[in-house]
């Protein structure tokens, strides 16, 4: 690499960052999209960890009412207690299970008796199965305790109310325990999304458009057929372009990647625990993209037009590519369809970099691919690149 090629690319990079514009499309905008869509847009939920929201209003207080009530906190279930008296000033009452009035005096003398589960029409369907059928457990297993009780006592009638009790402690001979086939795949969401998503984007974005942009403007004014007439080849001004983009995106990608890091010390959200994974990551996409700016801004001689196409293409590519919603919730099809653009192939590494724990060693064929973008766009940039 000579000397001539290095001098070019800390030009271009001292001037983008004199650039207050391009400082702000840097590192303030990208701040500010992904912690607002971050915040907006929840996290993915695994299903291994998901609990099913439920209000209990308990009129009866009685001792069997609060064993209910202790085995269905168990039974992954977010009990939320209210007083019967606040029951119809609560607003938050999706789903509620009432225990009525006289629960544990009927139970223990055998009568019959009726748990009401009330839901709002517009609540979740499958949730409220789920609620019901835990709800179900709970009752078959104070049933089971009911005839065992009744078993130890030797008693033809209703069991003792004490002994019943007794069995609270009682260690269950026949457990059943169970758990899913592997690892749950849940499509990232929140911050886990927000964060590589954005800065995917607004690395692209800055290359593609000041990029594009900063060549097409010197073509414009004559500023590479000048450097031209100096003691310096073709090839040492297209690699000190490139390599001046690469420098933008790498100083771009370390200040957002550090700013990731602080913001997990409020928002508890991180980077998968492995921020240099994704530093590298970024600084490889950067390093693939920089090069199609500097081939937009030689194919483009007008400089706004050459920033419009930059916008244009970043756009359409960060939306196929996966950085506006996880790639895993759309259609098969459209999944194929990402992987046409190095963004699809970017947000499939950070994806499985921060959210499904893999290694670089996990991701080596996005970064292969990638790699492989950024050759080819550095071929088409050295073939449309002119000093005229």
């Amino acid at each position: 690499m000579s000397r001539a090629a290095l001098s070019l690319a800390r030009l271009d990079l001292r001037l983008t960052l004199a650039d207050r514009s391009a400082v702000l499309w840097m590192f303030i905008m990208p701040v500010v999209f992904a912690t607002f869509f971050g915040m907006v847009m929840g996290g993915g939920q695994d299903p291994t960890a998901t609990q099913v929201k439920l209000t209990v209003v308990d009129e009866d207080g009685g001792e069997l009412a609060r064993m209910l009530l202790s085995d269905l906190a168990g039974a992954r279930l977010a009990i939320a207690e209210i007083p019967p008296e606040a029951k119809d000033s609560t607003p938050d009452t999706t789903r509620t299970l009432v225990i009525p009035k006289g629960f544990t005096e009927k139970v223990v003398a055998g009568e019959q008796v009726t748990l009401r589960l009330e839901r709002d029409p517009d609540s979740n369907a499958e949730a409220s199965l789920a609620a019901q059928a835990r709800i179900a457990g709970a009752v078959a297993r104070l049933i089971g305790r009911l005839v065992e009780a009744q078993a130890a006592t030797g008693s033809e009638g209703p069991a003792e109310l004490d002994a019943v009790l007794a069995t609270a402690g009682a260690v269950d001979l026949v457990t059943v325990e169970s758990r899913y086939a592997g690892k749950a795949r849940v499509a990232p969401g929140g911050f886990a999304h927000s964060m590589p998503g954005n800065a995917v984007m607004f690395v692209m974005l800055v290359a593609l458009t000041y990029g594009a942009g900063s060549i097409s403007a010197e073509r414009q004014r004559g500023m590479l057929r000048r450097i031209a007439t100096c003691p310096v080849s073709r090839a040492d001004i297209i690699l000190g372009k490139i390599i001046g983009r690469m420098a933008v995106a790498a100083v771009q990608v370390t200040v957002l990647v550090l700013v990731c890091l602080l913001g997990a010390r409020f928002f508890g959200e991180g980077l998968g625990g492995r921020p240099l994974e994704v530093w590298a990551i970024l600084i490889l996409f950067g390093a693939a993209v920089a090069p199609l700016g500097v081939a937009v801004g030689g194919f483009v001689r007008d400089a706004d037009r050459a920033a419009s196409v930059g916008v244009m293409a970043t756009m359409g590519m960060a939306a196929l590519g996966g950085c506006w919603w996880p790639i895993e919730v759309v259609s098969p099809a459209l999944q194929k369809v990402a992987l046409l653009f190095p963004t699809g192939w970017a947000m499939r590494a950070l994806h499985g970099v921060i959210s499904f724990g893999e290694g670089l060693q996990g991701v080596a064929l996005p970064l292969a691919v990638l790699a492989l973008f950024g050759l080819a766009f550095t071929a088409v940039a050295a073939r449309v690149l002119r000093a005229d």
